[in-house]
């Protein structure tokens, strides 16, 4: 079969269209025909080396919309046919790849399996820092950065679907533009006006209680300013910075939560309930991907240049 591999780290060019064999599933695992395999920041990392790889040649990603082609012994809830997506499954720029059960959901009639892949860790990254993380209630006011981005996108859905007021940030009116299609309330152009003074002005000074950062060490000092007291910080991730400096007298002052959050080591309850909750939510129609670009296999060097250089707002997908 056909998959998308590197042989050795580096940047998007490492990538190439190799014949590997088809995987055999085994007990409790599913045999998946990808229809289409999502592009995350975090597949950028382990191409380059910033996180290691146990082997060569490598497939990366981890997201996939799909139709199970085969079921592994003692599998019961699938069945041949069943349309599926899923995260946390290693290589699925694959025609084809295994996955355990509890890493698959259900996807409903009306999604392609573009949006299962596009949906996968977007949501399932926002669902579980806002509902075990952060653990929003319906009339709190959230600040979400990145708002035209997959995770950032997913999260101000999810949040108004809650019953949240949400604050969005955007560097450009095309940005704002999806931040409100989204649901936001407000949406703060954050390269044109102070992020402090428009969240203040928006909250009558009360602040928010909730941020979920896309880039903690570039914002770091400036969310302690909007939080209320006792408020809940989540850090989805911080590229630029893996290591900011804390400033915890800050912090203290307002007696604030500062929390990570990470698909990867999430806890297998929380996992599972997410992913069920969101295909549900899904299936109900209540929630929609963002799909910014399709590419094929033959151009998933294209498609990891367009990530790491930000050319799209939303999920990159790249299909057999």
């Amino acid at each position: 079969m056909k998959a998308v591999a590197y042989q050795k780290y580096g940047g998007p060019e490492v990538l190439e269209v190799i014949e590997v064999e088809k995987p055999v599933p085994k007990e409790g695992e599913v045999l998946i025909k990808v229809g289409a395999s999502g592009v995350n920041p975090v597949d950028t990392y382990f191409r380059s080396g910033v996180r290691p790889v146990d082997h060569f040649p490598y497939i990366p990603h981890f997201d996939l919309g799909g139709t199970i082609a085969e079921v592994g012994p003692n599998v019961e809830k699938w069945k041949v046919g069943d349309r599926v997506w899923g995260t946390n499954i290693n290589g699925t720029s694959a025609e084809y790849v295994v996955a355990t059960e509890s890493n698959i959901f259900s996807l409903a009639d009306h999604l392609s399996e573009e949006d299962g892949a596009a949906l996968s860790m977007a949501f399932m990254t926002a669902y579980i820092a806002l509902f075990h993380r952060a653990r929003i209630s319906a009339g709190e006011t959230i600040l979400i950065y990145g708002a035209a981005g997959a995770v950032g996108n997913a999260a101000v859905q999810l949040a108004k679907n809650h019953g949240a007021t949400v604050i969005a940030t955007a560097s450009s009116s095309g940005k704002a533009k999806i931040a409100q299609d989204a649901g936001a309330d407000k949406v703060i152009l954050y390269t044109e006006t102070s992020l402090v003074d428009a969240v203040q002005e928006f909250t009558n000074n009360n602040g928010v209680s909730v941020i979920l950062d896309m880039s903690l060490s570039e914002n770091i000092e400036q969310n302690f300013e909007v939080l209320t007291y006792g408020g809940r910080i989540v850090t989805i991730g911080s590229p630029k910075n893996n290591t900011p400096v804390l400033p915890w007298r800050l912090l203290n002052m307002k007696n604030a939560s500062l929390i990570g959050v990470l698909l990867f080591t999430s806890d297998p309850k929380e996992f599972k309930e997410a992913g069920e909750e969101v295909s549900q939510l899904f299936a109900e129609k209540k929630l929609t991907t963002h799909i910014a670009k399709v590419f094929n296999f033959e151009e998933a060097q294209e498609a990891h240049q367009a990530l790491e250089s930000k050319k799209y707002s939303g999920n990159i997908l790249i299909k057999p």
